[in-house]
């Protein structure tokens, strides 16, 4: 067998600017609650309660940091409750128009850090058997402005 390297032409040149004004540093899960009362056999037919909330907290150390905080709260009466709190690390560029900023903040972040909180209780909820039952949370969609907090109590 003959192995040949053939050199690659590219006609074109791509620019490439520094565009990243929002960066993602990833998800802490500090605290996931789960209260069953009875197993949810498989041919169950439950309603499952879901509320979703998102704030945001700014360190004092870093401006160009901050948080989001999103806890899920899922429950079946008779059957189980499930809390699960998610803390998200982000980071923005310094010349950033404060419009920007604000969107990032209130709807791009918690938007991008919604998918690992449901893979969590996913993964989760498929792993521990007949306690819930595998649970998949569709699509959420954020807006408007979060509330802040002065500090994260789920560290101390």
């Amino acid at each position: 067998m003959l192995n040949a390297i053939v050199p690659l032409q590219l006609d074109f040149i791509m620019e490439a600017k520094e565009q990243i004004k929002l960066k993602f540093h990833g998800v802490d899960i500090p605290v996931v609650l789960l209260n069953s009362e009875k197993s949810k056999a498989q041919s169950d037919s439950v309603e499952i309660s879901v509320s979703i909330s998102a704030k945001a907290f700014y360190p004092k150390e870093n401006e160009n940091w901050f948080k989001i905080v999103q806890e899920i709260n899922l429950s079946c009466q008779d059957f189980f409750n499930l809390s699960v709190v998610g803390v998200g690390s982000f980071e923005l560029a310094n010349d950033i128009d404060q419009n920007i900023r604000k969107s990032f903040i209130n709807i791009n972040a918690p938007a991008i850090m919604f998918p690992y909180m449901r893979s969590f209780i996913s993964t989760l909820t498929s792993n521990i058997g007949n306690v819930t039952g595998a649970i998949v949370l569709p699509p959420h969609f954020f807006k408007g402005n979060l509330d802040e907090i002065d500090e994260l109590p789920l560290f101390k």
